[in-house]
């Protein structure tokens, strides 16, 4: 099982690619809007702030199970805003039968 931690710093212009898994594993996905005011966005490789996926408050975060190649992206409200995520692997490799 192997945990990742990241911290993104994401702007208006362009999204943010913040988690892809591979092709034979799933992942628990926690994204967390790690600033006082403004939004961050979450969707897709077309998410925009403008036509976004899930709006996500200040100080909030939102979790999700990615599964193949699934991906997210983030984009923000505002210029340099932080973006924490964490990413743990949900299949143990070498375990069970």
């Amino acid at each position: 099982m192997s945990t990742l931690h990241n911290l993104y710093t994401v702007g208006t212009t362009e999204a943010v690619l913040v988690s892809q898994t591979d092709r034979n594993s799933n992942r628990d996905i926690t994204i967390q809007n790690a600033n006082a005011s403004g939004y961050v966005y979450v969707g897709g490789e077309g998410v925009t702030n403008s036509d976004y996926g899930y709006r996500l408050l200040p100080d909030h975060a939102i979790s999700f199970e990615l599964e193949g190649q699934d991906k997210l992206y983030v984009i923000a409200s505002a210029s340099n805003m932080k973006v924490a995520v964490i990413s743990i692997n949900l299949e143990s490799a070498g375990l069970g039968g």
